[in-house]
């Protein structure tokens, strides 16, 4: 378990080309602190880097004098004109005993990135200012590139993060996914507390037979209901809507099943003083029975959420618009024809993972207790 967090961590640090190696990398050129300080020379900001406008930045090669290295400002594929490409001026000198890069921002606007391209003679020792993100051989020459040569440490270190939450409206996808998520741990609670209560605490007729009938839907796979319910929705007009991603899930099975295991562990001394009172079965269930079973409350609550943040193939068909989209489909901006951002995807995995595990380090707890009640494995 921890290898592969660690693996992904380390990935979302990771250059385009590191991302890509068969030799596996452990420790990323952005996870050595040597490059911290290195970076944070780089840019207007030590932390966030950039170049403002009319403002410079030297990138300092120490060599010797001799075939001079090319540098430029790659321009974005397919674009007649870059504003950063075309609004930068790179000048490349000797001086005091190394070859300096220098680049001016001759524009009215602020550069938050600023790609840079180096090619360096093969024969000239290199030794750049900061670990190229990519190191190629193009004839002759070294051909060095850094996907932002002014990156402030922070920048440097969290490119692949910053990255990858400018590539998509993540702020709408976290609210759609915790929005259906919590709508349905509330509803559905609700409604596993009133099923499971009445299966387990008030007679009447058949109620065995009512209950292995429910847990007999639980044989049935989710994917054999997906064209019925699709099919359903669509004559409803609930496609593309809150309706199509929440109401499908509101009555669990499992959550029956798991709270009426919970009410049958309860004394049933409790719930006879209470009818001895006057108090009626809501009464019950609302006063004695809910109070008790909290952990197992929890525990549903718990999976209720994460399979409905974790949830990919259900909203990847009841949804068309991106303002419609959840965190889980929000990964596939990184995924392309030409290939994977690998870097872009796992930072985006890294914070997309975490509210789920400070939610279980906050209610581990009564998560623990509410498994070993119920005798779930």
């Amino acid at each position: 378990m921890a290898f592969p967090f660690y693996w992904m961590l380390a990935t979302s640090l990771k250059s385009p080309q590191e991302a890509l190696q068969a030799k596996p990398i452990w420790v990323p050129e952005r996870m050595k602190p040597q490059n911290w300080a290195k970076a944070a020379r780089l840019g207007d900001s030590p932390f966030w880097g950039g170049l403002g406008p009319g403002r410079s930045v030297e990138l300092v090669f120490p060599g010797e004098a001799g075939k001079p290295p090319r540098a430029f400002v790659p321009r974005a594929p397919g674009a007649f004109f870059d504003p950063v490409a075309d609004g930068t001026r790179v000048e490349v000198g000797y001086r005091e005993g190394a070859w300096r890069v220098r680049l001016t921002n001759a524009t009215e606007e602020s550069f938050r990135v600023l790609p840079l391209v180096v090619l360096w003679p093969k024969e000239v020792p290199l030794a750049p200012p900061l670990p190229p993100d990519a190191l190629r051989s193009q004839g002759e020459m070294w051909r060095l590139e850094w996907v932002n040569a002014v990156p402030g440490a922070l920048g440097y270190v969290f490119h692949n993060y910053l990255e990858a939450w400018r590539a998509a409206p993540w702020g709408r996808y976290f609210f759609n996914s915790f929005f259906t998520a919590f709508t349905q741990v509330a509803v559905g609670l609700f409604l596993a507390a009133l099923a499971a209560f009445a299966l387990a605490r008030v007679p009447f007729p058949g109620k065995e037979g009512v209950f292995l009938l429910i847990l007999a839907t639980m044989m049935v796979p989710g994917e054999v209901l997906l064209i019925p319910n699709y099919v359903l929705l669509a004559r409803l007009g609930w496609l593309d809507t809150y309706y199509a991603l929440i109401v499908p899930w509101l009555a669990s099975v499992f959550g029956i099943f798991l709270l009426r295991q919970f009410y049958l562990s309860l004394p049933q001394d409790l719930f006879d003083a209470a009818r001895i009172d006057g108090a009626g079965y809501l009464t019950q269930l609302f006063r004695i029975a809910l109070p008790l079973s909290l952990p197992g409350l929890v525990s549903y609550g718990i999976f209720t959420f994460l399979g409905a943040y974790n949830a990919l193939l259900w909203p990847l068909i009841v949804t068309q618009s991106p303002e419609m989209r959840t965190v889980q489909l929000g990964l596939q901006a990184f995924v392309s024809e030409a290939g994977s951002d690998y870097g872009a995807l796992m930072a985006a995995s890294t914070f997309v993972i975490l509210p789920v595990i400070l939610g279980y380090f906050v209610a581990q707890r009564q998560f623990i207790q509410g498994i070993a009640r119920s005798g779930l494995k």
